[in-house]
């Protein structure tokens, strides 16, 4: 595939506005199209086209027309071809131009590319393409913590001060006792959102965790809520880098990729150039007509890696799946020998609850429990492209989505409840496995009128650095108003689509905030049972006034 230019690189100071952080590493944040966090690098990733038509332009508009050419293989079988069936008619109705598929069920694995890497050339997607796998990157980092763990370099319930005995936040109490626990379940408290691109080198991480993290406010007692942490992830870079004396791609090379046998994935962008890769792309109006157009910039900057910075292939992913779906010991011994199956287990274990959600935090997978069968998932954003990954340790199933454009969420969506309930014994967990079913109410749901003075402890202003979401009663309800705050020079995609508008909020219980009819957004108290903070995207964002 023809290299392609991606544009002058960012200033090394230059900072990442919320919109583009939630862009980056955002697989937690699919509210992100809805208010307050109303970031125009997403959109809304969490609904279908039926619940809310507005969410996919391709539903709004018909189709749109572009190459799918395929890989299906002749053998594939019946529940994987009727998958891939689902595959095709979604992408098309979600104007997202390419993907892979993979899936393991019944010991077998299956793969399938559909569509081109890029609309500005029309290559095909091929079982090479690389992707890039946003914050499924997390549980790889997560991996190396554990190695190293497991090989008394580092200790979970430590705190991070004892390894990086400079680390500085905003509140000093906070820095002096967080461990590593905390950043791999994401209940540190600072603001995480935020980053900066603090250059190409070796030493962007350990820039990023002294420069940059001191200026996060504290948004919460450290300890006390799960709130997704992209900045928790680049500190834990920072801990693998110390505790092996190499730069995180390095270290993530000789501790996991290689050992585990993933030829195809890397961090290294001059590998990725050399070989054909997937580009992200815009779908939605442009100049008053939609159109599909290639997203720019094509890279995560290196100070946050840790959180989203990975490329890979499906095939991959599921070689990944398989080490911890069996805790290691369907591995050679290179492979089982990289984390313990006892800390494997750990990692899936729930460790902390999010707020008002059916969903757990492991260190560091999203865990759900339904109707007695264990999940454990994480998907990943980055710009223009969407990953969807869950496994099923029970029944030895994996599944992996790769797509290329803004609206793959809607295609993960449809496409994962279609596995579900094609492959015999997971039918009962169709449309209840992942983020995007979390998020969403059932259209039937009934709601609940809170008094006027029910509806005032909710009202007010929320802010976190990225974003002022004001909350108004408005009759019976409440009604939701962001605004974004622009920070000059901050780097965000070069086509950002357009707002949406304020939302209404009715409650399904008190605290159980529903917005526009479909999407959860609770409201959570603090410890003398004020309301303190709303939760959207898995972030709580303070209530200041």
């Amino acid at each position: 595939m023809p290299l392609r230019s991606t544009g002058e690189p960012p200033a090394r100071s230059a900072r990442l506005n919320r919109r583009r952080m939630l862009e980056l590493a955002g697989g937690a944040t699919l509210l992100a199209a809805l208010p307050p966090h109303t970031m125009a690098a997403r959109q809304d990733a969490s609904a279908t086209p039926e619940a809310t038509p507005a969410a996919s332009p391709a539903a709004a508009t018909g189709p749109m027309t572009f190459p799918i050419p395929g890989t299906l293989a002749a053998d594939a079988s019946p529940e994987f071809r009727t998958v891939a069936e689902a595959l095709v008619d979604a992408m098309q109705r979600h104007a997202v131009p390419g993907v892979a598929l993979g899936i393991l069920a019944n010991g077998r694995e299956e793969h399938v590319t559909f569509g081109v890497a890029s609309m500005s050339s029309l290559e095909p997607v091929m079982p090479e393409t690389l992707f890039q796998i946003g914050s499924l990157s997390k549980t790889f980092t997560s991996t190396a913590i554990w190695h190293l763990h497991d090989r008394g370099a580092i200790t979970i319930d430590e705190t991070v001060q004892h390894y990086l005995t400079n680390l500085k936040t905003s509140d000093p109490s906070v820095a002096e006792t967080v461990r590593v626990a905390n950043l791999l379940d994401h209940t540190p408290g600072w603001y995480g959102d935020e980053g900066f691109d603090t250059g190409d080198d070796d030493d962007a991480i350990a820039r990023y965790v002294s420069e940059r993290l001191p200026e996060l406010p504290q948004q919460f007692p450290m300890g006390e809520f799960f709130s997704y942490n992209n900045a928790a992830f680049s500190v834990l870079g920072r801990l693998v880098e110390v505790a092996t004396g190499t730069a995180y791609d390095a270290a993530m090379e000789s501790l996991i990729f290689g050992p585990l046998g993933l030829a195809d994935t890397t961090l290294d962008r001059d590998e990725v150039l050399r070989r054909p890769y997937a580009d992200g792309h815009y779908a939605g109006p442009i100049n008053g007509r939609t159109s599909l157009s290639v997203q720019t910039p094509l890279w995560v900057p290196r100070s946050i890696d840790p959180a989203g910075g990975i490329w890979s292939t499906t095939r991959d992913i599921i070689r990944y799946a398989r080490f911890h779906l069996a805790t290691g010991t369907d591995l050679p011994a290179t492979g089982a020998s990289v984390v313990s199956p006892e800390s494997l287990l750990r990692m899936r274990e729930p460790a902390v609850k999010a707020p008002g959600l059916e969903i757990s935090m492991g260190r560091d997978w999203f865990v759900q429990d339904i109707d007695g069968v264990r999940v454990i998932s994480h998907n990943g954003d980055t710009v223009g492209q969407h990953t969807e990954f869950f496994a099923i340790p029970e029944h030895g199933f994996a599944f992996v989505l790769f797509t290329n454009a803004s609206g793959g969420s809607g295609v993960a969506m449809v496409v994962a409840a279609t596995a579900l309930a094609t492959y015999p014994g997971l039918s009962g967990l169709a449309g209840k496995v992942g983020l995007a079913s979390v998020f969403l109410e059932s259209p039937d749901t009934p709601t609940v009128a809170l008094s006027r003075e029910e509806l005032e402890e909710y009202a007010g202003r929320y802010e976190d650095g990225a974003s002022i979401s004001t909350v108004t009663v408005d009759g019976e309800g409440l009604m939701l108003a962001a605004e974004p705050i622009e920070i000059p020079g901050a780097w965000s995609p070069a086509i950002l689509p357009v707002q949406t508008g304020p939302a209404s909020i009715a409650f399904t219980a008190k605290d159980a905030g529903l917005a526009r009819g479909v999407l959860r957004v609770p409201f959570v108290r603090d410890d003398a049972g004020k309301v303190g903070w709303i939760a959207s995207g898995l972030r709580l964002i303070p209530k200041v006034d």
